[in-house]
């Protein structure tokens, strides 16, 4: 089976039995996750570089990703391009952390997969720093003095977050050589059709660039099930052929909805909500949240959780997982 995940920015605690098990999923050799970019492994050659590889090595499925904008390109460029499964990808840890490159067409499970990493930075307002400019540490503390997030050239941020024209081209004639039909789409940003449609969402703007209009391009021509993407930090169905993808972890060949998934740290209900529970088999309970617990609990740590008042019993119902709730205007 493959499954499809966002970024996950060097944390992998998603992929732990426990909340795989909470997801009802038991991951196996035959498996496949996709990580659509900021994947977070490929940042520096220390300590936490060497443990991360060997919690993912010791893994049954097989990690797939495609490049985010918070990569190290110029560690990624170290490992040398192979062929696998029909596309060029690097193995970051052989045969079970493979990047997929970008304007690759792949054939897994007997479906087929283009991919097209990278994306523009959203948190460099306070510029990209190099080093090797005299006036490096008055921008540095310019940028921390108006509270601006700023990023340094090839130790946090890289021209390569966004393709070249090659990459683009070759795209264009890896799409052609199967007629511009694929079955799944995978990238890390958008086409700019969807991120105006996130940005109506969001309430701010995302700005266009290269990526987002090549992106726009090819989707005009493209044939396809299902798009998925990440970089935006939130689960959310766009419309029926699109998925922002977070923390959220999908079946590839499912249409399910993402937008009320739980997240942890981001409780979905605040003090004073009015929710409904199930209690034993058919007992349907009616309160008010009393507590909110956002990281969970000591009985659990997957998900936010909460403690009801209900006034019909006169008692509070304590720490009551929030995927078993449902507000009152939900029923």
């Amino acid at each position: 089976m493959i499954y499809i995940t966002g970024d996950t920015h060097g944390d992998y605690s998603r992929f732990g039995s426990k909340r795989m098990k909470k997801l009802g999923i038991e991951l196996t050799e035959e498996d496949y996750v996709i990580i659509c970019g900021d994947f977070g492994l490929c940042w520096a050659r220390d300590k936490t570089f060497a443990y991360d590889c060997d919690i993912l090595a010791q893994k049954k499925c097989t990690f797939l990703w495609v490049q985010g904008n918070h990569e190290n390109y110029d560690m990624i460029a170290e490992y040398p391009i192979e062929e696998w499964h029909g596309g060029k990808v690097r193995h970051i840890i052989r045969d079970k952390v493979i990047l997929l490159e970008r304007g690759q067409v792949f054939e897994i499970e007997g479906k087929t997969f283009f991919t097209f990493g990278g994306a523009s930075s959203h948190d460099i307002q306070g510029g990209v720093l190099d080093r090797e400019d005299p006036d490096f540490d008055e921008k540095r503390r310019n940028a921390i003095r108006r509270d601006l997030p700023y990023r340094v050239l090839h130790e946090s941020w890289w021209p390569e977050e966004l393709p070249g024209e090659a990459e683009m081209e070759e795209g264009r004639k890896n799409l052609e050589k199967v007629g511009y039909q694929v079955d799944y789409v995978i990238t890390h940003c958008c086409a700019d059709s969807i991120q105006k449609l996130l940005s109506k969402a969001a309430g701010h703007t995302f700005d266009s660039d290269i990526l987002t209009d090549y992106l726009e391009e090819l989707s005009q021509r493209l044939s396809y099930a299902h798009w998925y993407f990440g970089h935006y930090h939130e689960n959310r169905s766009v419309d029926a052929r699109h998925t922002l993808l977070y923390e959220a972890m999908v079946r590839y060949d499912t249409a399910e909805c993402v937008n009320d998934v739980s997240i942890l740290g981001r409780p979905k209900y605040r003090r004073g909500d009015c929710v409904s529970f199930a209690w034993g088999v058919n007992d349907l309970k009616e309160g008010t949240v009393f507590v909110v617990d956002a990281n969970g609990t000591y009985e659990q740590n997957l998900e936010p959780s909460y403690d009801i008042w209900v006034e019909e019993d006169g008692c509070i119902y304590k720490h009551i997982c929030e995927s078993e709730l449902l507000g009152i205007d939900e029923l």
